[in-house]
């Protein structure tokens, strides 16, 4: 049995902001498709269909890159935080504990350690 006595806190920040930048940026596209789906939808534009979408498509990429920014600079500061006290409660009640094993990889009959 192994113990996870501390977690990196940059390392920890930076996964959590990747993953919550991914997450704002399909959110926000998304939405943006159901906009254009909609305003096409209830034929509430003026003009022609293609500059509609064309401009919704422009403008939800934009928003989604600056909110992929935003939930990425939020995930990094959630995650920082996150390590932070993990790392302060495992110095005083103990880290997580993990039971590891080793994965064999079996080829033609044959077992080959894979961790060499």
């Amino acid at each position: 049995m192994m113990e996870i006595k501390k977690i990196d806190k940059y390392s920890l920040a930076k996964i959590t902001a990747f993953i919550y930048g991914l997450i704002g940026f399909v959110i926000v596209i998304l939405l943006a498709i159901f906009t254009i789906t909609n305003i096409i939808a209830q034929q509430d534009f003026t003009g022609s269909i293609l500059m509609v979408t064309l401009f919704n498509s422009g403008a939800g990429i934009l928003l989604g890159i600056l909110l992929a920014l935003l939930f990425a600079l939020i995930g990094f500061i959630i995650g920082f935080i996150t390590a932070g006290i993990y790392n302060i409660l495992a110095q005083k009640t103990g880290g997580i504990k993990i039971e590891l094993s080793e994965i064999k990889k079996v080829t033609s009959g044959e077992e080959t350690d894979i961790t060499k």
